[in-house]
């Protein structure tokens, strides 16, 4: 690979390094924050009764209406079940009419080069972070990350860890194209986190805001 092209894929490894942690960081706090929303919300509906009402007599009305689609689900697979099971009766009956002793033609193994490369870049890594060859905690937490990595068929993370390690290798343009994707897929799942209430809420410093957010949540729920 020629130094343009491996400082370009180094710079893409190291913004989809930064954007996991980004997400990871936004997941844990929306996490935290889900509760304290609710509480919030609880709290707001106290504090108005008949606000209060409606919005429980329309949560009611809402779980009642998913247990009767549940039901309503179970029947209808319920009879689909039955149909089947005479499908199958029938088959039985006409199985003497298919031909027998027909070969199963495998698909070819498209991921035979992908493995193969994995495998042979997981071995260079080992070489120099394994803890019966090394002793440097850095390397081998290197070693933990890169055969989490390996045993997940990941070679995105298999790439982050030769760069750490000066290991060189060879990209195409597939590989390129899944980091874009990669760090795509992660910043919509930050823009969704953004876009909630929860998120909103926790990140106004305002309380008239605050109060207002948990007003338009409610309002949403009732609809």
């Amino acid at each position: 690979m020629n130094k343009v092209k491996l400082l370009e894929v180094k710079k893409l490894l190291k913004e989809l390094e930064f954007i996991e942690s980004d997400f990871e960081y936004r997941n844990e706090i929306i996490s935290e924050a889900d509760t304290q929303f609710i509480n919030s919300i609880n709290l707001f509906l106290q504090n108005h009764p008949d606000l209060k009402e409606i919005y429980d007599n329309k949560v009611t009305e809402k779980i009642n209406q998913s247990i009767k689609k549940t039901q309503e689900n179970a029947e209808e697979q319920s009879e689909n079940e039955s149909n089947q099971e005479q499908i199958s009766e029938d088959d039985t009956d006409n199985k003497n009419d298919e031909p027998e002793n027909i070969e199963e033609i495998e698909p070819e193994n498209k991921n035979t080069k992908h493995l193969s490369q994995l495998k042979k870049l997981y071995r260079e890594i080992v070489k120099l972070t394994h803890p019966d060859k090394v002793k440097n905690p850095k390397l081998n937490e290197l070693y933990l990350k890169a055969t989490a990595y390996y045993d997940q068929s990941n070679k995105i993370g298999i790439y982050a860890v030769c760069n750490e390690l000066s290991i060189e290798y060879e990209i195409d343009t597939d590989d390129i194209t899944l980091i874009y994707n990669e760090i795509q897929k992660l910043q919509q799942k930050i823009n969704f986190i953004e876009s909630t209430y929860t998120w909103k809420w926790y990140n106004c410093e305002d309380p008239q805001q605050k109060d207002q957010i948990l007003m338009n949540y409610i309002k949403l729920k009732i609809i």
